[in-house]
């Protein structure tokens, strides 16, 4: 325990000193590709929301929003529509188990969190066809979900054409999943914070940089560029004299209660519809009955909610009606999600916290008349603060919030809801979130194991390569990519030193070589080396004493036959996500 103490603590230093020394060009390349992908994650969710508008419009006849549309329909209608669309997603998913042969999809917080981040873009797009069914027909379940998968599959390809190492092609997951997040709810710093604070377990500019990136760069291509604005309609809103503080304390209290118990909801309704063991059209074809049926007497629960919510943040529904929408809706999310129905459970989520505060709100008019604070005011704190005890993510939740009703008064409120919900839910269920089954480690668990693992997968390509008997004109000739350095290998491809392209050419403009120059005459010695078993930490130490941005990699230092090269912002990333994974797993213990 105290060597391993001893090697995080060195570990440490040299990743500070390390980072210090690293220069602004290094994350030029990121930063593009953040932007690029932030421009991606805003068109497919564009297009996430006009094929979900499609199939609505086939199945129903209208394009009104979901609940106006379940009103207007007759009561057998409300019942036959998400059984078909459940009958439809499951047939979908049930197909495509069959042709991709993949039980289990991989989830963008697995890719990033534990996995190599690469995600499978045929996967994504059955996922994200068969949440058309689901959500254009009624299903209580929210379309973030599908919209941030997309954007990570995205993401994810860009990384793979690109060659991206391990390391890298996780924080560009990450940032599609920011950027999906950010056109969901137009919300760039909150879907930033997520990604950092739930999947990546870090807030270390190295990695949240590019998330700030891609996020703003998808809100204002969706905002100001594709015309889409804020999901909620947030009116201004008095929260009430300094001493109501208390009652939001109390509400998050309350709150922190609650969320416990809709979490086992959830998985209780997960468990029961796995044990039918019926095929998936059949599955999520009950899902959706009983969403019809709930439908017929209470509308309000087709969908994601969000006109529901603006109806509740406006005091447009009464306190009987609340309480009974609030119950319905309940049940209708336990069962898309427990059928197996592809979506978010993050909107859903908002529903319940803004339903959970309004009655609240009722509550406390009811007995003290002269409370100054409206009843939205509860709602909104009760969307944030729910949000925060079901993922344990508080930060998130205030920002998030915040970014919808761009209202100051509403900090401290939220501020004091959310951190109190937090902390009560964690007394309940070992501390688990909603997410905390997608995040569990299924790797190696030791507490050291950042410090063993090696850097076999940060190798990528080898850049510009020569001949040392090469002619020297033809070498200089040659586009080198805008790399400035060349590796200078034998007639077995061993490496036998370097050449400074750039260095080379202004000596041959000073004094010209002979036709028959060859690039031996002008190579330097070979760069310090690695080799594929080396560990982080060891790699760190080579990059520190050399001051380089890249090394090459050879097979052995016996043998340095050159096969790629590793960069030291990927080794960076690399030990980054091996230090902010340790303390979460020590605590555990």
């Amino acid at each position: 325990m105290q060597l391993g103490t001893r090697l995080f603590d060195r570990a440490d230093r040299l990743v500070r000193a390390a980072l210090t020394a690293a220069k602004h060009q290094e994350l030029s390349g990121i930063v593009f590709w953040a932007a690029l992908i932030g421009i991606c994650g805003a068109f497919t969710g564009v297009g996430f929301r006009a094929a979900v508008r499609l199939v609505q419009r086939l199945l129903t006849g209208s394009s009104a929003g979901l609940v106006e549309t379940a009103e207007v329909l007759p009561w057998w209608a409300r019942i036959a529509v998400p059984t078909i669309g459940g009958v439809f997603a499951g047939a979908l998913l049930w197909a495509g188990q069959r042709i991709l042969r993949q039980r289990r999809p991989i989830d963008y917080m697995e890719a990033v969190a534990v996995g190599n981040g690469q995600l499978s873009s045929r996967a994504a797009l059955l996922q994200a066809t068969s949440s058309f069914f689901t959500i254009g027909s009624g299903g209580s379940i929210g379309r973030e979900g599908p919209m941030v998968q997309l954007a990570a599959a995205a993401a994810s390809k860009i990384g793979q054409w690109t060659q991206a190492p391990v390391p890298r092609l996780r924080l560009l997951v990450a940032c599609g999943a920011s950027a999906g997040i950010a056109a969901a709810y137009n919300a760039p710093i909150a879907g930033a914070l997520f990604v950092a604070e739930v999947v990546l377990g870090s807030i270390a500019m190295e990695s949240f940089g590019p998330l700030i990136v891609a996020s703003v760069v998808s809100d204002a291509t969706s905002r100001h560029f594709l015309g889409y604005g804020p999901v909620y309609l947030v009116p201004h809103i008095n929260f009430g004299a300094t001493w109501e503080l208390a009652l939001y304390a109390l509400l998050g209290v309350l709150l922190g209660h609650a969320a416990p118990p809709y979490l086992a909801l959830l998985d209780r309704a997960r468990r029961w519809f796995r044990r039918l063991r019926w095929p998936l059209p059949v599955t999520l074809a009950l899902g959706g009955l009983v969403v019809g049926i709930i439908s017929v007497g209470v509308p309000q629960v087709w969908g994601n909610g969000y006109s529901v919510v603006n109806d509740m943040l406006n005091d447009k529904l009464e306190f009987k009606l609340l309480g009974l929408v609030l119950v319905a809706k309940l049940v209708s999310t336990a069962a898309s999600v427990g059928s197996g129905a592809n979506g978010g459970i993050l909107t859903p989520t908002l529903f319940m916290g803004a339903a959970f505060g309004a009655l609240y709100a009722d509550g406390l008019h009811f007995m003290h008349p002269e409370l100054t604070s409206q009843g939205a005011a509860y709602a909104v704190v009760g969307m944030g603060c729910f949000l925060a005890a079901t993922t344990h993510a508080p930060l998130t939740s205030i920002l998030l919030i915040f970014e919808m009703t761009l209202d100051y008064e509403v900090v401290l409120p939220l501020m004091l809801a959310c951190v109190t919900g937090h902390y009560v839910a964690r007394i309940y269920r070992q501390g688990e979130s909603v997410y905390t089954r997608t995040l569990k480690a299924k790797g190696p668990g030791d507490k050291e194991e950042w410090n063993l693992r090696q850097i076999t997968a940060l190798i990528r390509p080898p850049g510009l390569q020569l001949h040392r008997d090469s002619l020297l004109s033809n070498a200089l000739d040659r586009p080198s990519g805008g790399a400035n350095t060349a590796y200078v290998l034998d007639s077995q491809n061993q490496l036998v030193g370097q050449l400074d392209i750039a260095a080379v050419r202004r000596q041959v403009r000073e004094q010209p070589a002979g036709p028959l120059a060859l690039v031996s005459q002008f190579a330097q010695p070979a760069p310090p080396v690695l080799t594929p078993e080396m560990l982080l930490g060891n790699a760190l130490d080579v990059f520190i004493a050399y001051r380089a941005k890249q090394l090459p990699v050879v097979s052995g230092q016996w043998s340095p036959v050159l096969i790629g090269e590793v960069s030291r912002h990927d080794l960076l990333l690399a030990i980054q996500d091996r230090m902010a994974q340790r303390p979460s797993k020590s605590q555990a213990h």
